[in-house]
């Protein structure tokens, strides 16, 4: 037992260690970054997107038609040299297509396609392997904090990598897509069909009104927490290795969903069980997926 916690206590030490390097630079810059922008038309269609890579992302809807963005841009280095090439190099960018706003990192490592709205990036300036020994290794840090006012009925499409977690108040559009790989998701008030992951922390959710479309909720290694109104009408699927599915809604277990698969080699066809959980709440109008590795799902009302 000792030796356990000492091993411990040596890897929260490490794990620390590590996050604390990323700050520890001799020179940093902060400065703010704004922008104002608004849809093409007024639809109910409209959505915004962002793309993050290394800090966090604030969204909260209001009663305006405008979108109103605040960036706090933080660049640290070692020389001063560094510092000013970060200065230069990183900043943010919009674009606009059809019903869509995005907003993205601009930098020499990421891309983004105006006519797809797909967004890429790569830590190095060259970007195939056979390119290894020319590759330019960046010599700075940086953070974007974005902080964002949304019209409260346009969807959302955030994503953040690194550095920062998520958080969504106040939006009630057709579409909620939150992703963040090594951040925490937190909605609050919030409606609209959803789609989240958080692969290594925890999603938290209070909805305003229940979602009265198929869902999804994902996450690796941490629990899921939400939140829903009285009256939820949810066929629920629940996959999970090491958690546990937790409500305080009245539950009937259903008939786990055969597939019709077909076989190669005419072997005939055989019918697959999904190996999903399968509860019901309410009716069970609406699927509601959770997928899970190594959390537990809470869902209460």
């Amino acid at each position: 037992m000792k030796s356990l916690k000492l091993c411990i206590v040596f890897l929260l030490t490490s794990i620390t260690a590590v996050s604390a390097q990323y700050y520890d630079k001799k020179f940093k810059n902060e400065e703010t970054l704004r922008k104002e922008l608004t849809f093409t038309r007024a639809s109910s269609d409209n959505i915004l997107v962002v793309d993050n890579i290394y800090g966090s992302i604030d969204v909260k809807g209001y009663n305006g038609s405008t979108i109103k963005v605040k960036v706090t841009k933080t660049i640290y280095a070692d020389t001063q040299k560094d510092l000013q090439k970060g200065k230069e190099e990183i900043g943010i960018k919009s674009a606009k297509k059809d019903d869509a706003v995005y907003v993205y990192l601009d930098s020499p490592y990421s891309h983004f396609n105006p006519e797809t709205g797909e967004f890429d990036y790569r830590e190095y300036s060259h970007n195939y392997r056979r390119n290894y020994k020319h590759r330019k290794k960046r010599m700075y840090k940086y953070k974007l904090d974005f902080e964002i006012m949304v019209p409260k009925g346009a969807s959302i499409d955030v994503k953040a990598v690194n550095k920062g977690n998520i958080t969504v108040e106040d939006v009630h559009g057709k579409l909620l897509i939150v992703r963040n790989i090594n951040g925490a998701i937190d909605m609050k008030n919030v409606s609209g069909q959803t789609d989240v992951n958080a692969l290594n922390k925890d999603i938290n959710i209070t909805y305003a009104k229940n979602p009265t479309k198929e869902s999804w909720y994902k996450s690796l290694n941490g629990d899921i927490n939400i939140k829903f109104k009285e009256g939820l009408d949810a066929t629920i699927s629940y996959k999970t290795m090491n958690g546990g599915f937790y409500t305080n809604f009245d539950v009937e277990r259903t008939t786990p969903t055969l597939k019709k698969t077909q076989e190669k080699r005419r072997k005939g066809t055989k019918y697959k069980v999904n190996s999903n959980r399968h509860f019901k709440i309410g009716n069970g109008n609406v699927h509601l997926h959770f997928d899970q590795l190594n959390g537990d799902a809470i869902v209460k009302k």
